[in-house]
């Protein structure tokens, strides 16, 4: 039997490494050191879709503004922030239609063939994997797969292989709890050998087949084609990269379309390696290592639709960015100028003005114009969703939407985190409404309800930077600034990205060498246009990598740079792995990374240790001012991006019925940030639409896991570097410079040398000891807010919290009989409504009588 086998594997091995889908053309890159080329004018309109282009398939690692007094993490279009990452737009957002493969040529006998037997490994996406308790000596249990898992009783427990047996919560919109269904490969997703591409293999016969001389010869033929398909994979990545870096540095017809081709021809590389992966039965392979490989490599996300489908998903995205790209608005009474946009007009009304009906004016229209004419078209892209789950054999668009993260209860994974958070944003919320209220009057904001989210100086109320002048606890001490000393002192951009070197160089990282100055763009070039969005690049080819950021002399670039080179770091340190490995652990690690890195260097002690403060401030009410203006930024954040995927994933995988998911997202923002909408909505509307990553489709999660990531990260380094000691008033959290502490930066290096080479639980519970997303750390950090927090709330008696006050979205708003008067619907008491409707309808029986 074993020399058969023997035979069909090397003829399997032969036509593999003959087949054409593993030798593409790969084009040397014609690479334009810092996007030099003739410059090429451009029309407004195609200057329009670039920027276009370049939000929805960004840059690979994109600045968050991180950290800092400096920072307005704002949102929408403009806002680097929140851009897609060069991972997912591969993943997620960047299909094209190509020609269908053929494998008819498999040797469907072979050991490594998974077509022998059809019903194994492709039905369930997870059909030999188990997510049960592991052992540290074994790593892993080897129950065999249709038994049910150790730690539940068979008789009680609920049958977690039985499809029929889940809740139906498609007409409850607001229940919480997720199905038990297909849970079986997810048990516990915080011990710390978590592993979503864990083996199920019998031990007897995993022992069989590892002790046999002919399988470990066939295995080492797998582990050399892996081996060509890694270099293959990364000659085509340098190629993509290097186009897309020749158009984001030199915005013209020419390099946006070789930059379009060259992602075309990735995707289809992408595409066959994906295909070959799944024909390769993985049931057979005990390496854990060598099974993540391929099963990561399996992942391709709508890129394995069938071509019919894919071209519908293409097409509902570009139609929904359309929509989404084209609206505009009349100015508040001014009814014949009606060309504001988002960027620059909508933004900056949002930010700047304090007038209470012309923001409501602004934040209504913009919503019906950017969001109601898209509903059709997501609702069919819901429907799409489940198909991308389904050719990735994941049970509906839900978990797909959250399958990164390794975790089978990712949801309520992160609703626990939130918990924790809880407390500190109640009371910052409760202080927040309290200053608005004095503003602009008790008659219009309740002392217990929600926030109107038009006045929070931001289109969607996730960040509350921009109304500082009316929130600030103590206006007569001044923030931080440290710019004008930056200007006297004669800073440059260069001299910028050098310190950021030095500070990595200081904690024991590594140096980056001439060619990343040589290559990258600091500043903003006067012969050509760039996206100047700052960014990271990373050429696959592991010694190119390049920063393109147009520096401003300020504070805020001072923390940008430092945290782009965090993520050349990053690169540096797992630059050693296979490509298919060099990433952060899930989504948000790198992102995590680089704001960690911020907070210490925003700190009043490293911008002393760089000369660019005179004195030390030890006052109280500057540290209240600066942890406020960094609270009002991130923590008033998270809730908005919990709502935001929450409401994805329960639309995805139909817990929220599609005939009331607008109504369904406000419950959430309602839970979550205690936000109401400026005036009553329908499900006519699809406020959720107006913000950019629901049309572009691209996940938001990832900034709620890295906001709460990079605390606890910052925290650990601070510990091991004797600069944080916890309840000594000496020694608080947020005051930790890490500069110069071996100790911190030999941690980092441990962290991000393992790429994604293991799950993020293993990442975290080696290099932290922690095996799990912990929000305590964010909560230490803010300690001294939220004392201070505490007491004005106790001084002025204010209610912490919010009590729902009333409907903010109605299937029908004509149907439910009521009318809205300047959007303000809960300044009149509900008895007194009540009352007004019965007198109404009193006077209508009487008149029909």
């Amino acid at each position: 039997m074993w020399n058969c086998i023997f035979i069909i594997c090397s003829t399997l091995w032969s036509l593999t490494r003959a087949s054409p889908q593993l030798n593409l053309p790969t084009p040397q890159p014609e690479i334009f050191y810092n996007g030099y080329t003739p410059n090429v004018a451009t029309t407004p309109a195609q200057l329009r879709a670039d920027r276009d282009r370049s939000q929805r398939f960004g840059p690979p690692y994109t600045d968050d503004g991180a950290g800092g007094s400096g920072s307005n993490s704002d949102d929408g279009l403009d806002d680097f922030r929140y851009g897609q990452t060069y991972d997912e737009r591969m993943r997620l957002g960047y299909a094209y239609p190509t020609p269908r493969l053929n494998f008819s040529d498999r040797a469907d006998d072979s050991p490594f063939s998974a077509d022998q037997n059809p019903s194994r490994g492709q039905e369930n996406r997870y059909a030999n994997h188990n997510y049960g308790p592991t052992s540290s000596s074994t790593e892993r249990n080897y129950g065999n797969f249709n038994d049910p898992p150790n730690n539940i009783n068979q008789n009680n427990g609920p049958n977690y292989n039985n499809r029929n047996d889940q809740y139906n919560y498609n007409n409850n919109p607001n229940v919480e709890f997720v199905g038990v269904n297909n849970r079986n490969r997810f048990e516990n997703p915080y011990l710390s050998n978590q592993d979503r591409f864990n083996l199920n293999q019998g031990y007897l016969e995993r022992q069989r087949y590892q002790q046999d001389r002919r399988y470990q010869q066939e295995l080492e033929k797998l582990r050399n084609l892996l081996v060509e398909t890694d270099q293959k994979g990364s000659l085509e990545c340098t190629a993509n990269v290097a186009a897309q870096w020749n158009f984001e540095t030199n915005v013209n017809d020419f390099t946006q379309t070789e930059a379009l081709n060259a992602q075309q021809r990735y995707v289809e590389y992408q595409r066959i390696t994906a295909e070959q992966s799944k024909h390769i039965n993985k049931d057979l392979i005990f390496d854990r290592r060598l099974y993540r490989q391929l099963m990561l490599q399996s992942e391709v996300g709508p890129n394995s639709l069938p071509l019919d489908v894919l071209d519908r998903y293409n097409r509902l995205l570009n139609e929904m960015l359309f929509l989404y790209n084209d609206a505009s608005i009349c100015a508040y009474q001014q009814p014949f100028q009606c060309d504001l946009r988002y960027i620059p007009h909508l933004k900056d009304i949002m930010a700047k003005s304090r007038d209470w009906d012309e923001l409501q004016h602004t934040w209504v229209e913009y919503h019906r114009k950017a969001g109601r004419g898209m509903r059709d078209n997501y609702e069919q892209l819901i429907d799409v969703m489940q198909d991308v789950a389904s050719v990735n054999n994941v049970t509906n668009g839900g978990e797909y939407w959250f399958l990164a993260y390794e975790s089978g209860n990712f949801r309520q994974d992160m609703d626990i985190v939130w918990e924790q958070i809880r407390p500190l944003y109640e009371s910052l919320h409760s202080y927040v409404r309290r200053k608005l209220r004095d503003y602009y009057g008790p008659d219009r904001i309740n002392r217990i309800a929600p926030i109107p989210s038009h006045i929070l100086g931001n289109m969607y109320g996730q960040s509350w930077s921009n109304v500082l002048d009316i929130l600030i606890p103590y206006p007569g001490r001044k923030l931080i600034d440290v710019t004008p000393r930056m200007v006297e002192q004669g800073y440059t951009p260069l001299l910028m990205f050098q310190l950021a070197e030095e500070f990595f160089t200081s904690i024991n990282m590594s140096a980056v060498g001439p060619e990343f100055y040589r290559n990258s763009v600091f500043e903003q070039p006067l012969d050509r246009r760039v996206l100047c969005e700052p960014s990271a690049w990373d050429f696959c080819n592991r010694h190119d990598y390049r920063v393109k950021i147009c520096t401003d002399i300020n504070q805020r670039s001072l923390i940008s740079v430092h945290h782009e080179m965090a993520h050349i770091q990053y690169f540096l340190q797992y630059r050693h792995l296979p490509k298919i490995f060099r990433n952060g652990a899930n989504p948000a690690f790198h992102q995590a990374v680089g704001d960690a890195i911020g907070l210490s260097v925003s700190t009043p002690k490293h911008l002393q240790t760089l000369g660019l403060l005179q004195r030390s401030l030890d006052e109280s009410s500057y540290d209240i001012n600066y942890l406020f203006t960094m609270a009002i930024d991130k923590v008033a954040f998270l809730p908005f991006a919990l709502a935001l995927d929450n409401w994805r994933y329960d639309v995805f995988s139909g817990n929220a019925n599609k005939r009331v998911m607008n109504c369904h997202y406000w419950n959430l923002r309602e839970k979550y940030s205690g936000i109401k909408p400026p005036v009553l909505r329908s499900e006519k509307d699809f406020d959720v639409g107006a913000k950019y990553h629901i049309p572009a489709n691209i996940p938001y999660i990832k900034y709620f896991f890295s906001t709460v990531l990079q605390f606890q990260l910052y925290r650990r380094m601070c510990l091991v570097a004797g600069q944080y000691v916890p309840n000594d008033p000496r020694k608080p959290l947020h005051k930790c410079d890490i500069y110069r502490q071996p100790a911190a930066g030999n941690l980092l290096k441990q962290l991000m040398a393992k790429g994604a080479s293991q799950p993020w639980q293993e990442v975290l519970e080696e290099t932290l000891g922690e095996g799990r997303l912990d929000g305590s750390a964010l909560r230490e950090y803010f300690a001294p807010l939220e004392e201070w927090l505490r007491q004005e709330s106790l001084r002025t008696n204010e209610y912490v919290g919010w009590n729902y006050d009333g409907d903010y979205c109605k299937r029908s708003i004509e149907t439910a009989g009521l009318q809205i008067f300047g959007g303000y619907y809960n300044g009149v008491s509900r008895p007194l409504m009540s009352l007004l409707l019965l007198t109404l309808s009193g006077w209508l029986s009487y008149l029909t009588i």
